[in-house]
């Protein structure tokens, strides 16, 4: 049988993981939104996508994406 604890435990981590899914994303997002070309757009990506798990990848994709 399913306890509660069981399911709280697995919705929290659903939710951390998707949470987490989102702040790497995020630098793609905001390239595509204000209308980066897509020479930044393929930068921005790979920073976030291949390099979001570092600290570092992921600033760098951020300053790509919302530099003017």
């Amino acid at each position: 049988m399913i306890s509660l604890a069981g399911v709280l435990w697995a919705a929290k981590r659903i939710v951390a993981i998707g949470v987490l899914i989102c702040i790497i994303l995020t630098p793609a997002y905001l390239a595509a939104v204000n209308g980066r070309e897509k020479i930044d757009v393929a930068r921005v990506r790979f920073g976030s996508w291949l390099l979001g798990w570092s600290v570092i990848g992921w600033l760098f994709a951020l300053f790509i994406a919302t530099k003017k």
